[in-house]
């Protein structure tokens, strides 16, 4: 009876320790969660409120409002702003807590959870430094989330040792009365010491296989939190831990890449698949993705999933050509996992990469990124886009965007920079307008090669055109020669533009005769209704309708008879390489045939030298623009350029 006691005794110790542990760890975790959890609350408020000051004016009261707001919140306990020598000029602080006895102070320093002080810089709209923000997040409620947490847990702890102890006791109550001492362990010689150490070996057994339950369930859960559920790829918040170590480790090669890119149907495809099907795609879309990555990408590639449509591929430390060689595996790997649409189209993604070195601001990059996918989404098609070729002013949110265009819709602060087309005999053609964006800062003006991919991405692209429409019919009644103004597809699709179009065309007839609405050859096909509607209202009001990149969608040839254009443009990689290309070559030669017996002329756009242009001029087409043709002939863009009131 002895043994049985020791044996109990032993067996409550090690349970007591293996849930005490436990907790312990879940506790430490806690902590680190939450302290995580702060850090990332002053980070954040520390960019809004950078973000804030660099966008307001200068003056002291306006700062001070701005930091009564952030700290009147409740949810930060320090909000300071030191101008760009270092002192402070303004500063809110919640008081410190009491101070407590040694005791105290050791919970505080152990598994109290601190939060970080984050600072961010604030530069004005000229991009001069004018100061510093610091912020600290309020750690009350997760300090008393924490202590209520451990006390629930102390209080448990003790509730099951006393369960344990009272049934523990009424053990050895019932083993007294059931068996003599002498005879408890009776049988085998030796047997009375052998059965105790077998108990203790099961039991051990048994709590060596909870504390490994217990661990892979805290593994999983850890794993749960960087997982995308649907995928399994690494989430938005690995990926940013990740691409933050990368800017920071200032011991790299110097340089790295990163690629997004974007699903631009997945709402359709849920639409029109089911929502089970759409997950088994992108799961196995993922799977065969992290493979390519695996096998080229190297060790320090990342793949994860940061969004419902959106994917980036981290390569920290690898070179322009590793990285543009990786990044054209995954655009051949997606476009061999797009699925179909409808009857006559499949998905489709858009791709952007940009480089980053050790030192970068990570908001920065993610924003010129984002604007390339605005560009790539604009251009509709699947070609990797580089975000270096974004104007650095370009680099901003969509809500930036979203405010600067409806401002400038508001006051109408558009102008039309109109350029003359020559033939290839130097005969002027027509005029080629193009509508330019007006900041009230004094900026050079912004093209709408910037900021009509977010206009598209946000459903301003039909104001947008409305406004080019609008400023061209102004500049042909100053003006006897012809103009042609280029019209985003996505516009077509929206309800109200063909209705204002019309309107527009046919309150001034005289001036419409000369105006050439160009648009986008592939909406021939796949804006088939739409683009119907628009060569009516365009013949009927006595214009004509232009089709530019034909060269990007060959298939709108054919339906090139359907609709009653002026002309076609070639453009882009198939007019840039097609000196070294018999087939392009070729090809071009049958498109000038087929507009020919059809009415229309051919131009060609970025034309790259004098090779490219005499072959072109051989094979027949009309205009030619680039670099070397149609750029120095005396077009005088100070008349053409001036602001035009709409």
């Amino acid at each position: 009876m002895l043994s049985i006691r020791r044996l109990l005794v032993f067996s409550a110790c090690l349970i007591g320790l293996v849930v005490l542990g436990t907790q312990a760890l879940s506790m430490l975790a806690a902590h680190r969660y939450l302290h995580g959890q702060l850090a990332q609350q002053s980070q954040g408020g520390a960019q809004a409120l950078a973000w804030a000051l660099s966008h307001a004016p200068g003056d002291a009261r306006r700062r001070a409002t701005l930091a009564d707001e952030l700290f009147g919140q409740g949810a930060y306990a320090l909000v300071r702003i030191t101008n760009e020598r270092g002192a402070t000029d303004i500063e809110r602080s919640a008081p410190p807590p009491d101070a407590g006895d040694g005791a105290d102070e050791w919970v505080e320093h152990w598994l109290m959870p601190e939060a970080p002080e984050s600072s961010q810089p604030f530069v004005s709209d000229d991009g001069r430094f004018r100061g510093m923000v610091t912020v600290r997040a309020d750690a009350h409620t997760a300090r008393e989330t924490l202590w209520q947490g451990g006390l629930r847990v102390v209080g448990l702890a003790l509730a099951a040792a006393v369960c344990w102890l009272l049934f523990a006791t009424e053990l050895l109550k019932w083993l007294d009365k059931r068996a003599p001492r002498t005879s408890l362990f009776s049988g085998w010689p030796g047997e009375a010491a052998a059965r105790p150490d077998a108990a203790a070996q099961t039991e051990a057994q048994r709590v060596a296989a909870a504390i490994e339950a217990q661990n892979a369930r805290i593994e999983s859960l850890q794993s749960e939190v960087y997982r995308d559920a649907i995928t399994r790829l690494p989430n938005r918040r690995y990926f940013v831990e990740q691409f933050r170590a990368a800017l920071a480790d200032a011991a790299s090669a110097g340089a790295g890449h990163i690629l997004m890119f974007r699903q631009r149907d997945l709402a359709q495809i849920n639409r029109h698949l089911s929502r089970a099907f759409t997950d088994q795609w992108l799961r196995a879309s993922a799977e065969r993705l992290r493979r390519l990555v695996a096998a080229h990408g190297g060790p320090s590639a990342t793949l994860a999933r940061i969004s419902g449509s959106d994917f980036v591929l981290l390569m920290p430390g690898s070179t322009a050509p590793q990285a543009s060689l990786l990044a054209e595996r995954v655009r051949r790997e997606l476009r061999a996992l797009r699925v179909p649409m409808d009857g006559h189209s499949w998905c489709r993604w858009a791709l952007a990469i940009a480089d980053f070195s050790p030192g970068d601001g990570m908001s920065e990059i993610l924003a010129g990124l984002d604007h390339a996918l605005m560009c790539a989404e604009s251009a509709d098609d699947d070609q990797v886009t580089p975000a270096s070729q974004a104007p650095q002013g370009s680099r901003i949110g969509e809500y930036s965007w979203h405010d600067a265009l409806l401002t400038a819709l508001d006051q109408h602060r558009f102008s039309l920079a109109a350029r003359p087309l020559h033939d290839i005999g130097g005969t002027l053609l027509q005029y080629e307008g193009c509508l330019t964006l007006h900041d009230q800062s004094g900026t050079p003006p912004v093209p709408a090669s910037v900021f009509m991919p977010p206009a598209v991405r946000l459903g301003l692209s039909a104001e947008c055109d409305i406004q080019a429409v609008r400023l061209g019919l102004d500049w042909l009644v100053t003006h006897a020669e012809t103009l042609a103004v280029p019209i985003a597809l996505a516009s077509l699709s929206q309800d109200t533009f063909l209705p204002r179009l019309r309107r527009m065309l046919a309150d001034r007839p005289d001036v419409a005769r000369r105006l050439i609405l160009e648009m986008d050859a592939s909406g021939l096909a796949a804006n088939e209704t739409e683009t119907q509607q628009l060569c009516e209202i365009v013949t009927g009001a006595g214009a004509r309708l232009g089709a530019a990149r034909l060269s990007q969608d060959f298939g709108a040839m054919e339906h090139l008879h359907e609709y009653p254009l002026a002309y076609v443009k070639l453009c882009g990689r198939f007019v840039a390489g097609i000196v070294q290309s018999p087939g392009s070559q070729q090809l071009a030669v049958t498109v000038v045939a087929m507009a020919r017996t059809l009415g229309m002329d051919v131009y060609a756009d970025d034309v790259p030298d004098d090779a490219a242009a005499e072959v072109l001029k051989r094979i027949g087409v009309r205009a030619l623009n680039g670099p070397v043709v149609n750029s120095g002939r005396g077009c005088d863009l100070a008349l053409d350029h001036r602001w035009i009131s709409s």
